[in-house]
């Protein structure tokens, strides 16, 4: 029962659209969780695209409203910032029609040697 809801949940949150890209927030990767805790409230984790978005109460309403327009039970929506939300967090073919690769870039690999001048002195010294 519960998994049904679930699946019912994340259908109706597909029709919530988010206001600056104009595409569904499942789609976008903004939902974390759907959680059918009890047969009558459901927990819904949703982020947004940056901590200082002005949509945050428009979209929680929107899957309120979402929910209740689906015939499904209550819902308690909460705003989660953490882990913050990526590029990569979209469908696959959102991240190509943005032209992002596959995959998130690794960050660079720190250089193991310092680079200050007192640190090459030190190294240009110790080869005489």
């Amino acid at each position: 029962m519960q998994d049904s809801v679930e699946q019912a949940m994340w259908q109706a949150l597909r029709d919530v659209i988010e206001p600056d890209l104009g595409e569904s927030i499942v789609d976008l990767g903004l939902v974390r969780a759907v959680r059918a805790e009890s047969p009558d409230i459901t927990q819904i984790d949703i982020t947004l695209t940056t901590p200082y978005s002005p949509h945050g109460e428009a979209l929680t309403a929107a899957v309120r409203r979402a929910v209740s327009y689906a015939g499904l039970p209550g819902v308690e929506v909460q705003l989660v910032f953490e882990p913050a939300w990526t590029p990569y967090q979209m469908a696959e073919p959102l991240r190509a029609l943005l032209g992002l690769p596959a995959s998130e870039p690794q960050a660079p690999a720190q250089v193991a040697e310092p680079t200050s001048w007192r640190s090459r002195l030190r190294r240009r010294f110790t080869r005489l």
